[in-house]
């Protein structure tokens, strides 16, 4: 046999091994990645079941409600809206909405003081929310959120929920 002939024979050979060898990594590697792949959520065909709405009703508020054992803010605030559910369960639940000058951290301090003061308990803090309940039972949380006017001054957003306990 010619030598040229022999060595093309054996560089294809070389090419052919070098491109099973690549084709084999290639699909052991698709292979170990499909493993590692969480297999598809499986989708609920039906909706949740969503439980009746408790039967009662809202009214919107005026103004600003003071609240048992919880002050109303004393910085720079303006009553923006809110709302009682008279009829809730457990007693009524007021929901109000302010819009403030001061930043959120320090709403958020004033209120972690006064549930201190007034003697709260389970009080709850983070960077937008101070949580807390009553020896009474009563329940409320006050979530902060910054936000800018119409002219790009900067505002605070404040939302107090109360749940009064009722025994």
């Amino acid at each position: 046999m010619n030598s040229s002939v022999l060595s093309k024979s054996r560089g294809n050979q070389t090419i052919g091994f070098i491109a099973a060898a690549a084709s084999f990594s290639f699909v052991l590697c698709f292979q170990l990645a499909s493993f590692a792949q969480p297999t598809a959520p499986a989708y609920r065909k039906e909706p949740y079941a969503i439980k009746p709405a408790e039967n009662h009703s809202s009214t919107q508020l005026k103004d600003k409600v003071d609240l048992p054992d919880l002050p109303s803010y004393t910085g720079k605030a303006k009553f923006t809206n809110g709302y009682v559910e008279s009829d809730a369960k457990g007693g009524p639940r007021y929901s109000m909405s302010f819009s403030a000058q001061e930043p959120e951290g320090q709403i958020l301090d004033w209120y972690e003081n006064v549930f201190r003061m007034y003697k709260w308990k389970n009080i709850k803090r983070d960077e937008i929310h101070v949580a807390a309940t009553h020896k009474d039972g009563h329940y409320a949380s006050v979530k902060t959120d910054h936000m800018f006017t119409k002219d790009n001054r900067p505002l605070t957003s404040i939302q107090v929920h109360y749940q009064m306990s009722v025994k």
